[in-house]
């Protein structure tokens, strides 16, 4: 019997790489208006959040422990949402325009400061959980772009074993995508926060930016389909 042959196009790292990029900072421009906006708690980075709550319900600081939870269990709702959704939210595109969708939304309501912590941050922390379980694959490489704490050590580790001290067995010397696409991805992240807190600062709607991005990368995947 021939075997059919498969016609799957191969992978460009360099547009996995854009695409890499364009979602990160999506998310660090997101994370830092929702932690501007939202009594500082962030949207999708939940180790932080959770240090914040066990610090804050230990020293009785309920009032303050509200957001943060409200973040928590907003975060692990989206993820569930997006898991059981799982086939619905494919193609990729999907949770591109999904995403745009829930900050378009956000944009407006971060207008009314008492919506801050009870609509946006939900609204922003169930977005990011969208991201962090449709979006966690980029050039073969496993990694998640909403948090960047593992990808630094990703990164480090590639390194170290490709071009400092590259084993004897080639076939376990990292490739070029696995140093490229966490090392990518957390400097993305960086200048991301920094453009964030600049447009946090200046400009009245600051979300735009992951909107256009993620409208971008929905656009770009439909042409490709």
């Amino acid at each position: 019997m021939t075997q059919q042959a498969d016609t799957t196009p191969p992978v460009s790292l360099k547009n996995e790489l854009i695409r890499l990029m364009c979602v990160t900072m999506a998310c660090s421009v997101t994370e830092v208006v929702c932690y501007g906006d939202a009594a500082h708690v962030y949207a999708g980075i939940m180790t932080g959040n959770t240090v914040q709550l066990g610090w804050a319900l230990s020293a009785g600081q309920y009032a303050k422990a509200l957001p943060i939870a409200i973040a928590l269990g907003s975060f692990f709702i989206g993820c569930v949402v997006a898991s059981f959704f799982r086939v619905q939210l494919r193609p990729l595109r999907r949770v591109y325009w999904l995403m745009a969708s829930l900050l378009t939304m956000a944009s407006f309501i971060r207008f009314h400061m008492p919506l801050h912590l009870f609509v946006e941050l939900p609204l922003l922390a169930f977005t990011m959980a969208l991201q962090g379980e449709g979006l966690s694959q980029f050039a073969g490489v496993k990694l998640q772009t909403v948090v960047v704490t593992n990808n630094l050590v990703k990164f480090a580790k590639a390194l170290t074993e490709r071009y400092i001290n590259p084993g004897a067995d080639p076939s376990n010397i990292p490739s070029r995508a696995d140093v490229l696409v966490p090392g990518v991805c957390w400097c993305t992240f960086f200048t991301g926060a920094g453009l964030g807190a600049l447009l946090s600062l200046h400009h009245a709607y600051p979300l735009i930016v992951p909107i256009i991005l993620l409208l971008f990368l929905g656009a770009s995947e439909r042409a490709g389909a």
